[in-house]
């Protein structure tokens, strides 16, 4: 491994280790799905233009 790959490494392991230690609540995928149909039908809902 090169130093920048070693750096990587850690920086990554770091990350993650602080992700799974955050105790903040997180967003379901039903939440995000339902937030991104709701971005869609809003989306269909325009009129397109002539």
């Amino acid at each position: 491994m090169t130093a920048d790959a070693n750096s990587y490494d850690a920086w990554f392991r770091m990350k993650v280790k602080a992700a799974l230690e955050d105790a903040r609540a997180g967003t379901s995928q039903v939440q995000v799905m339902q937030a991104a149909q709701a971005l869609i039908d809003a989306k269909g809902q325009v009129e397109p233009k002539s």
